[in-house]
């Protein structure tokens, strides 16, 4: 199973290609062990998408904390390096919610395919296997 990544896009931002491009890799599963790694995957989304939303409304720091240059020095460098860098630690972190969101969705198909595979079979062969 190979995975593509998608440029990504923060409300109101234009998408940005996913920095890191890595060669495709391919994850063989047992069918029975689908259901599980989705429902893991399901979980890991489930805590971590709130997480991010709340991110993109509050983490961006409105103003230095103080008036001094230090506090403004970081205050340029955090909003602009970890939060609206193509390259910064919050886009990584989306682009690890969309590599997941990919996974989940191509593992639902990949049960289906299973299920349709394993009603066909039944259909055709009845009680002769």
């Amino acid at each position: 199973m190979w995975i593509a990544s998608a440029p990504i896009a923060v409300r109101g931002e234009p998408a940005v290609p996913d920095p890191t491009q890595y060669p495709p890799a391919v994850l063989r599963l047992h069918p029975d062990a689908v259901p599980g790694v989705r429902v893991a995957i399901d979980a890991t989304l489930d805590e971590l998408s709130p997480l991010l939303r709340r991110m993109e409304d509050e983490a961006v720091m409105p103003e230095p904390w103080l008036g001094d240059s230090a506090s403004h020095s970081v205050w340029t460098a955090y909003n602009e390096g970890v939060m609206r860098a193509p390259d910064g630690a919050f886009r990584a972190v989306l682009a690890y919610e969309s590599q997941l969101l990919t996974i989940r969705d191509r593992l639902v198909e990949i049960e289906r395919h299973y299920a349709r595979n394993e009603a066909d079979t039944g259909a055709l062969f009845g009680n002769r296997l």
